[in-house]
């Protein structure tokens, strides 16, 4: 069974499972969680209408949260080797998104941060993409909504550890 069939049914019978009040094994749900993870990614990505990639949209963002550094830093917070963070770095500030200065404590390196122009690039990114995700929310029943709000509640501490 391809991957895609296999992950529609194995949510389609965590689904099940869950409405006879059977417990569902925590790797089947992890499974089933980061396929719909992906998918979510996937659906709102269809809609993108700018020219930023998801590794310069996510050194963007880390920029944006945690402000100024440097290539190596953000290469190791983002978990990628510095020569891509570099080619990922060089092409936003090619779209005017980051600028680069020396360090005034040590002139042999480079900090990035984010331009005005970055924010607001982000900022219209992220709204374009909560509109998508919005619309299809208000398409479902508002006990749905409810649970949704309840399974958000119940998985941002995972995200936290």
């Amino acid at each position: 069974m391809p991957d895609r069939d296999r992950q529609d049914a194995l949510q389609g019978d965590l689904a099940k499972e869950y409405r006879r009040g059977v417990e569902a094994p925590s790797e089947d749900l992890a499974e089933a969680l980061l396929a719909l993870y992906g998918r979510i990614r996937r659906t709102l990505l269809t809609g993108k209408s700018d020219e930023v990639t998801a590794s310069q949209t996510a050194a963007l963002g880390r920029l944006l949260r945690y402000g100024e550094t440097t290539v190596a830093d953000l290469a190791r917070a983002e978990g990628v080797r510095p020569q891509s963070m570099g080619a990922t770095v060089q092409a936003l500030v090619d779209l005017g998104f980051v600028e680069r200065r020396q360090d005034p404590t040590d002139g042999r390196r480079a900090l990035v941060r984010a331009t005005t122009e970055g924010a607001r690039a982000r900022q219209d990114a992220w709204s374009a993409r909560t509109h998508v995700l919005a619309d299809r929310l208000a398409a479902l029943p508002e006990a749905d909504r409810d649970t949704v709000a309840r399974a958000v509640a119940v998985l941002l501490p995972i995200t936290e550890a």
